[in-house]
Parts: C-alpha cells; sequence; structure tokens
C-alpha cells in the first residue's frame, strides 16, 4: 500500500468516526446549530493527516530532497484518495444513518432566513434548492471535489513549513574509509 493511500486512508476513517460522532451525540440533528461549529474540527483533522502524510512521502526518500511541487501534489493526492473513498461513506451515511440531516438543516436555514427578512416565497425556493444540494447522491458526488480544495488549500501551507530534507552531506572533516 502506497504511502499516499495510507493516509488517505487513516483521513477517511477518522473523518468517518467523526461524523458518526456528530451524529451520535446530536450535533447533526437536535444539536445541529452547535453542531456547524464543530465541523471546523474536521479541518484539524485534516491538517494533521496531511502534514503526517506529507512528512512521511518526504521521509520515504531521504537520500533525494522532495521539492514544494512535489509536497503539494502529495498532499492532493491524499486529499484526493480521501475525497472518493468518503464519498462512499458519505452516501451510506444520509442515505441509511442520518437520513432526517436534511430536515434539520432545513430548519436551522429557516430560521437564519427568517431573520434576514426573505420572503415565504423566497425560503420555498431556497428550501428547494438546498433539499437538492442535501441528497445523498449529491453530497457524495460533492465530497471528493470539497475534499480536495480543502487539501489543495491545506497542503499548500504544510508545503510550505514542511521543508525538504537535504540529502546527507558526508562531513569533511570525518576520515573516509
Amino acid at each position: 500500500m502506497s504511502t499516499k493511500f495510507f493516509y488517505a486512508l487513516i483521513w477517511t476513517i477518522s473523518a468517518t468516526v467523526f461524523q458518526l460522532l456528530l451524529f451520535f451525540s446530536g450535533f447533526q440533528t437536535e444539536k445541529l446549530a452547535t453542531g456547524q461549529y464543530l465541523h471546523w474540527l474536521g479541518l484539524v483533522i485534516a491538517a494533521v493527516v496531511l502534514w503526517l502524510g506529507i512528512k512521511a512521502v518526504r521521509d520515504e526518500r531521504p537520500a533525494q530532497p522532495l521539492g514544494y511541487g512535489q509536497r503539494l501534489s502529495a498532499g492532493v493526492l491524499i486529499s484526493l484518495y480521501a475525497g472518493l473513498m468518503s464519498s462512499v461513506y458519505t452516501y451510506f451515511h444520509f442515505q441509511f444513518i442520518n437520513v432526517n440531516f436534511a430536515d434539520y438543516t432545513i430548519a436551522r436555514s429557516r430560521e437564519k432566513w427568517a431573520a434576514a427578512g426573505l420572503s415565504g416565497p423566497q425560503m420555498d425556493r431556497a428550501e428547494k434548492f438546498t433539499r437538492t444540494m442535501l441528497r445523498p447522491a449529491v453530497q457524495a458526488l460533492m465530497t471528493p471535489v470539497i475534499t480536495v480544495l480543502i487539501g489543495l488549500v491545506l497542503s499548500s501551507i504544510i508545503a510550505a513549513f514542511l521543508e525538504s530534507k537535504s540529502p546527507a552531506v558526508p562531513d569533511a572533516a570525518s576520515p573516509a574509509s
């Protein structure tokens, strides 16, 4: 198994466990208003996994420096693999586990729309569009796209901080064997 795929698998498993924790603790249902802020913890999970994954790819080849572009592409590839694997779980989660997610989201959104002064017909149109976007299949299709975009941003930052290891240079003061 490649290092990139391994870290993508770790990201996918971590994200799956996180989704389940949010669901079973009610932060994807009754406590959705608070749960929307907890979703930011998913970025922390992604950043940690990407940091570890890019570092592992870099450390695989200690004799060869890994340039910024190679570190960035490693992170994006990890994100792509994770996004594709996560899309399968996303469909499963919203189709069979959290089947009422759209209803909770619409109820929360209607409160915001009313506070923003939207009229009844405007809210109905917004609800129709939102329900379409919250279908399990649409969520599953959007997961790899969003994951890669998030991975691209995070990887570009991480790749800048994770400098390439220089190849080992023999010490000039040490005697040759």
